[in-house]
């Protein structure tokens, strides 16, 4: 595919019927993944439709690579607040948020 034609590729959507909010992305130059975390409310996004944390991976022609919603039943993991690389770029830690 030619420079030309990849503007294309962009917007990615990714969701469901209600509501999904996005609080991370970031690029990461070693596997080439543009990593996004966020919040999900669609019951055909996570399994139900309350409070759901999500990650998703895509590559930069727009293909999804990996993705999966997130929760403890113990602890709530129903947000990914925020995400930060380490000061190598090495690793990435994704903060999350649960339910009061």
């Amino acid at each position: 595919m030619t420079d030309q034609c990849e503007y294309k590729l962009l917007p990615i959507y990714a969701g469901g019927s209600s509501d999904e909010r996005v609080n991370c992305i970031k690029y990461d130059p070693l596997s080439g993944l543009i990593l996004v975390g966020g919040n999900t409310t669609s019951d055909n996004f996570a399994p139900a439709a309350n409070d759901h944390a999500f990650i998703f991976a895509i590559d930069l022609a727009g293909n999804w690579q990996w993705g999966k919603f997130y929760y403890n039943v113990s602890y709530a993991f129903s947000n990914v607040a925020g995400c930060r690389f380490s000061s190598d770029a090495s690793s990435l830690t994704f903060h999350g948020m649960g339910n009061s």
